[in-house]
């Protein structure tokens, strides 16, 4: 009924948000989406948050997150887990799966191009991460949340 009414973009926003898929199959995993935590208003981490989801898809180092903060690695560090909950390395790579789920489902580039497109340095790692974040294969991903918004757009 919401694709009906109000469009594929807004059925997959609240699929995510239900935690469903659009349409479940027997046995298909739940999909989540996982944000990332924030970071409070005007904290030190702000700005270097929307820099790292900004630039997700380069080769992006725990120094140059450091040094964009004025900070010792050991400093950048303590305080992105204090803030955000989780390491800097983590948060990238699920800024980089985000990506990805917005390009599996808003476009027809293969795998391999989006997994370039995410920033993963192989087809191979974007899928075992993606799997393991996710909790389902690209392809599957994909399945669920673009197929169905392009039969719905095409009726």
């Amino acid at each position: 009924m919401i694709r009906r009414d109000l469009g594929s973009a807004v059925a997959a926003d609240t699929a995510r948000l239900s935690v469903m898929p659009l349409e479940r199959e027997g046995g298909q995993a739940q999909f989540v989406v996982h944000d990332q935590p924030p970071a409070p208003r005007g904290s030190a981490l702000e700005e270097v948050l929307a820099w790292l989801a900004d630039n997700a898809d380069k080769d992006v180092t725990l120094d140059a997150m450091a040094a964009r903060c004025g900070m010792s690695q050991r400093t950048f560090s303590r305080r992105f887990r204090e803030q955000t909950g989780t390491t800097p390395l983590q948060w990238l790579l699920r800024a980089r799966i985000r990506r990805a789920q917005y390009l599996l489902e808003t476009t027809e580039h293969t795998v391999e191009r989006i997994a370039e497109q995410s920033g993963f340095g192989s087809p191979t790692a974007f899928r075992e991460r993606f799997r393991r974040i996710v909790g389902t294969t690209p392809q599957s991903y994909r399945a669920a949340f673009h197929g169905r918004a392009r039969q719905a757009g095409t009726s």
